[in-house]
């Protein structure tokens, strides 16, 4: 029940840290490609994180959007110059490198920011800033003895920093956050609910604050105590957040415990039986136990109530697992539309149209696969997609070579399995499919072609 992806998103939650939440907001080409609603270079969030001032003159501003400019037009050198002569003599200021890694950061590109931070912490080796944001990339690409070393390089010199008292309280409070991460990742849930509690008596209660710390508590068993807190996260949170029972139930079953799941969600679906977030957590318990009727009632019900990207994927999701892949389309479509940046809803369109049998929705398919996996090259999921999507066109070699990358890192989903096995069946090496057949059906992640593998390793047998 509920555990599918769970550890990851809770990771997430826990740190609440991306890279792009970091990022100076950059105007023109670049920030209409990574934001909505870009800030101009005048706004004080973008002077302080240039130059440490309050406000820039007329002709920093200028400065600093000659460099906008420069960068967006792919001169890097002339962008770092145009900073630097910001910058210079000016302590309070952040490293132009580091401000360069940033505006990678908010294009999607880690790889580049990383490039750049690596540099930085030549040009400005005692600037805490660098050591930290590298700390998240790795962390966020689960390179966790990297982001420990780095997180730890990086107060070191943040303890030595002065310059800045205001970008000083800003990087302390990433330093915590990582922190607070790394031991997370490691399993340290004591030292992970110290630290939230010395950083709820510091900053003050938050719904996200007091959720993480819930978690800790229930990962050292205090169970009525993590009760307790995930119930003030809901009302932090102005009732937003899971409702506690929910929340419980989602640990308990991500801990094994299917009983007391159970329990806590009946309990949740009874005091709150509308909530679109327990109506989906309840919707996705029964994917994971294999009842679709189940499930396809209450994402009905959960249609009625709330047409929003998390409900419309939701349906298109049982919709798959019932092979209904006409609702299914038209689910993620409306999601797509309602939230075109969101690849949770590209992934489960692709998975739809290129179920169709029709030629053109095959093509439509393998772009929208593509386009995910080039924005996230490591996601084994979005691998697997584009693979299927790509046999299912009949491009049989160009898929075995995206699934045999979805498992580079010597890991393999269920989909991907299963996609493996139908490719190996269709080349005759049955041996070899039933292998990754029994691996897709030994694991306990639901995924919609479960009843396909089932009835193709029979017919192997």
């Amino acid at each position: 029940m509920l555990s599918f992806g769970y550890h990851r998103a809770l990771l997430r939650a826990t740190i609440l840290l991306v890279l792009a939440a970091s990022v100076a907001p950059v105007s023109g080409q670049a920030a209409r490609r990574a934001a909505p609603a870009p800030a101009t270079p005048s706004t004080a969030a973008n002077s302080e994180s240039t130059s440490g001032k309050l406000e820039l003159s007329d002709a920093e501003s200028a400065k600093y959007r000659e460099a906008i400019d420069l960068f967006n037009n792919q001169d890097l050198q002339g962008a770092l110059e145009k900073l630097r002569e910001l910058t210079a003599g000016n302590a309070a200021a952040r490293p132009p490198r580091v401000i360069a890694a940033q505006w990678f950061g908010q294009l999607k590109n880690p790889r580049a920011a990383r490039i750049m931070l690596e540099a930085a912490t030549g040009e400005d080796p005692e600037d805490p800033e660098a050591y930290l944001t590298l700390a998240e990339i790795s962390l966020n690409e689960g390179e966790l003895t990297a982001a420990e070393l780095l997180a730890q390089k990086g107060a070191e010199k943040l303890a030595k920093y002065g310059a800045n008292p205001d970008r000083k309280k800003t990087m302390e409070s990433k330093a915590s956050e990582l922190k607070i991460a790394v031991s997370a990742a490691r399993g340290r849930w004591t030292e992970v609910a110290s630290a939230l509690t010395a950083k709820i008596k510091s900053e003050g209660e938050s719904a996200e604050l007091d959720s993480a710390l819930g978690n800790a508590l229930f990962q050292q068993g205090k169970y009525d105590q993590a009760r307790q807190m995930l119930d003030r996260a809901h009302k932090a949170s102005e009732e937003k957040a899971l409702p506690a029972d929910a929340a419980m139930a989602r640990l308990y079953s991500a801990q094994g415990n299917f009983d007391a799941a159970k329990t806590s969600l009946d309990a949740a679906l009874k005091a709150n039986p509308k909530s679109v977030p327990v109506l989906i957590l309840s919707i996705n318990s029964s994917l994971t136990e294999n009842n679709l009727d189940d499930a396809w009632k209450r994402v009905q019900q959960l249609y009625q109530e709330d047409k929003s990207p998390d409900a419309l994927k939701t349906y298109g999701r049982v919709a798959l697992f019932r092979s209904d892949y006409k609702r299914a389309e038209a689910a993620f479509q409306e999601a797509v539309r309602q939230s075109p940046l969101d690849s949770e809803a590209s992934n489960g369109l692709a998975l739809a149209l290129c179920e169709q049998g029709d030629e053109k929705k095959n093509e439509r398919a393998v772009q929208y696969a593509a386009g995910n996996v080039q924005k996230r090259q490591n996601d084994r999921d979005f691998l697997a997609t584009l693979g299927w999507a790509l046999y299912r066109s009949g491009r049989q070699d160009e898929a075995i070579k995206v699934l045999q990358q979805s498992t580079a890192d010597g890991q393999i989903n269920a989909a991907s399995a299963y996609y493996f096995a139908v490719v190996l069946s269709d080349k005759g090496q049955n041996d070899q499919a039933k292998k990754f057949l029994e691996a897709a059906l030994g694991t306990k992640t639901p995924f919609a072609k479960r009843s396909e593998a089932e009835a193709l390793l029979k017919k192997l047998q």
